[in-house]
């Protein structure tokens, strides 16, 4: 199987199951001490537990201690940065802090962490809190922070994180988080710790974590670490080093946040969470359980009434969350088990799995680039052109961080794709009956917080080499405004309208939207000359006399041909087209123009239901120099007011362009041939380059040689 890895913009949001086995689905409302029997009940009788019910329970918690929730659940993370902005450092160096700071941010920003920063130099200054971060404010107020430039004074500015923000439930604080500073200076403390600040910190749990830039003395910074203070002490030379530890910074934060209270054994499949996600193939049911194994996970497959496997990774960590996502699928006649286990190392796994001797065994291993990417959170399979066999994988990475603000697309250096970075491109990836009538399967993608949080779909056209092709965008419709986050779910399988085409639904907020696809035309253009060639009988040079000569008869004809298959077709509909005339256009000297206008550019928009064919007459001024090269005529085209139209134009429907020669020409390469006796030939090589400009393709001519060969 061909594995091509692509980089999605996507966040999918989970729920909190408690799972016993499969396969129904039960949501109930539990109180305090109704969680404390479930939980017991859990830890006692795990194998009761397993056998008698089937069933997954969802949990909506209304009351519960901090010690129960504890060893499920991602701990929730409060996490200051406390960066110097003293006189000791530089402009530039102090930028390099917040750039340090926002990839941090942004790396790790599809998890339970949330965010504040403070700036200290003579006092602190709070740049944004908790609530900032969480209404999306913090980028912005990061980069506007000014430059401060005065003395260090670190342990004031402890005193005032730990009241204004860490203490502080109006700046967003949470009173059960799992707090975290991160302290960014390149200078010893100007002041002592008068209060027993740090002593506070240890009391109240706070793990602070120390980076200290250039000359600094490390006893001054393991004395507001935490213990261990030497694991909690980073020391780089200057702030390029920054760049260095930023995947040893992030590890050490997301391992914050998977910590959980050790039990006395560790748990199997009490907690797996089966039915995460879910694919049936060739009569087995397959469902992703993410809690396996302490949070390991596994597939759990399910082949009609034989009993149910686990099937699983030997060397996947713990809280890799494997079974986020699976797919299945057949390649040379062998099945495929795809999951993806996006918290892998905290960059993510996609683990193929293939049946040997009745046991599933690891194929291949594709893992992530990027620490936070929650690469393999969405996984597509594309049967491109239908016969039943995978021919790409699209697996996603949901929180991939570029520098350029974009998300991006890669399917092995072969197509690179970008869109805006804040849309959640990527929250739902479809491959989709063929639209565009090329016999090859396409595939739809959700972007749904584009636009302000109205949503998105790109659709990409399916290509036999690449795997797909960029092709459109469609946007939540603007006349209604209740449509909100349009794109997070998207199926295009089924024929809804009956009409032969398969039809786009797209989930939102409250709504589903039915998109009806439309019959596609290809439209073959044909231009035609009378007469065939340019006569040069009447050209006079010098001119002496005015007016024009008559050229051609230019005659442009369109074909047109549906290459979708719906029942009503597209003859009785017709199809407008655009299209524009040039005569000449690369050549500085006018040698021909329309009679109708008098220039060398034509322009009309015609409808092809009744007539396919259209007259145009081409003059040329009475001295023509050049009469060695061809004329070029060069057509273009588009469709006309496509979104009102029944019919659509295929996207690589090309332009056409055509070469009118002078009959002098031919008199001269005769004239040549004789001349020689009648020995060799004349050849003659005209030199184009090919420009596509949409889905329009036209040759231009560069240069005409001509060699005599004996």
């Amino acid at each position: 199987c061909r594995v091509l890895v692509g980089h999605f913009k996507q966040l999918l949001y989970c729920s909190l199951y408690c799972t016993e086995g499969l396969p129904g689905v039960i949501s109930v409302n539990v109180s305090y001490l109704l969680f404390i029997k479930l939980i017991l009940y859990v830890w006692i009788t795990p194998i009761i537990f397993m056998l008698r019910h089937i069933c997954i329970v969802k949990i909506y918690i209304t009351s519960l201690t901090k010690f129960l929730f504890h060893p499920f659940t991602k701990k929730t993370v409060d996490l200051v940065f406390l960066f110097d902005g003293s006189a000791s450092m530089t402009r530039d160096v102090f930028n390099q802090s917040k750039e340090f700071i926002l990839d941090i941010m942004n790396s790790i920003k599809n998890s339970s962490i949330k965010f504040a920063a403070v700036q200290f130099s003579l006092k602190p200054r709070k740049v944004f809190d908790f609530n900032d971060y969480h209404s999306g404010k913090a980028t912005k107020l990061l980069r506007n922070e000014g430059f401060m430039q005065s003395i260090t004074n670190t342990y004031k500015a402890l005193d005032y994180t730990l009241d204004e923000l860490f203490e502080n439930q109006t700046a967003g604080a949470s009173p059960d988080a799992t707090k975290v500073l991160v302290i960014i200076t390149d200078g010893d403390p100007s002041d002592r710790d008068r209060n027993g600040i740090v002593k506070k910190y240890d009391e109240k749990e706070i793990i602070r974590l120390v980076i200290g830039v250039q000359q600094v003395k490390l006893d001054n910074l393991y004395a507001i670490a935490s213990e261990p203070k030497t694991n909690n002490t980073f020391h780089i030379n200057n702030y390029n080093g920054l760049a260095g530890i930023l995947k040893n910074f992030e590890e050490k934060i997301l391992n914050i946040e998977d910590s959980r209270t050790a039990l006395s054994e560790k748990l199997q499949y009490e907690m797996s969470q089966s039915g995460f996600s879910s694919v049936y193939h060739q009569g087995a049911l397959v469902l992703g359980s993410v809690g396996s194994k302490d949070w390991r996970g596994s597939l759990y497959e399910r082949n009609g009434a034989e009993p149910g496997i686990h099937i699983e990774d030997p060397d996947m960590k713990h809280s890799s969350y494997m079974g986020y996502s699976v797919a299945a699928g057949e390649k040379d006649s062998v099945s495929l088990y795809f999951t993806g286990a996006p918290r892998y190392k905290h960059t993510g796994e996609v683990v193929v799995f293939r049946k040997t001797d009745n046991t599933w065994n690891v194929l291949q291993r594709v893992t992530g680039e990027q620490i936070g990417s929650y690469f393999g959170a969405e996984l597509c399979l594309v049967d491109v052109q239908s016969d039943g066999h995978v021919d790409f994988l699209l697996v996603g990475a949901p929180m991939f961080h570029c520098p350029q603000e974009k998300r991006r697309l890669e399917l092995e250096s072969v197509l690179n794709v970008t869109v805006p970075s804040r849309g959640r491109f990527g929250t739902t990836v479809s491959s989709l009956a063929d639209l565009n009538g090329d016999g090859l399967r396409d595939v739809a993608v959700g972007a749904p917080m584009e636009d302000d949080l109205r949503g998105a779909v790109y659709i990409y056209l399916g290509h036999q080499h690449t795997g797909i092709r960029p092709r459109l965008q469609i946007t939540a419709d603007p006349a209604n405004a209740r449509i909100r986050f349009f794109g997070q779910s998207v199926d295009g399988s089924a024929d809804l309208g009956e009409d032969g085409l398969a039809d786009l639904v797209v989930g939102s907020r409250g709504a589903v939207v039915v998109l009806r696809s439309k019959p596609v035309v290809n439209v073959k253009a044909r231009l035609h000359f009378e007469p065939a060639e340019i006569s040069t009988a009447s050209i006079q040079c010098p001119k002496t006399q005015t007016g024009t000569l008559p050229m051609v008869v230019l005659t442009v004809c369109f074909d047109l041909a549906e290459v979708t298959r719906s029942k009503t077709g597209t003859t009785t509909t017709g199809l407008n087209i655009s299209y524009s005339l040039d005569v000449d256009p690369l050549n500085t000297a006018v040698r021909g123009f329309f009679s109708e206008t008098g220039k060398r550019d034509l322009h009309q928009t015609v409808e092809l239901a009744t007539k396919h064919c259209f007259n145009h007459s081409v003059s040329m001024p009475f001295c023509v120099y050049d009469t060695l090269s061809p004329v070029v005529i060069r057509l273009n085209y588009t469709q006309h007011e496509s979104e009102k139209a029944a019919n659509i134009l295929n996207a690589d429907s090309a332009t056409q362009t055509s070469h009118i020669a002078y009959t002098q020409n031919i008199k001269k390469i005769k004239q040549l041939k004789q001349s020689a006796g009648g020995r060799g030939d004349i050849n003659i090589a005209r030199h184009f380059r090919r420009v596509k400009e949409g889905g329009n393709i036209t040759f231009e001519q560069q240069s005409v040689v001509l060699w005599w060969t004996l």
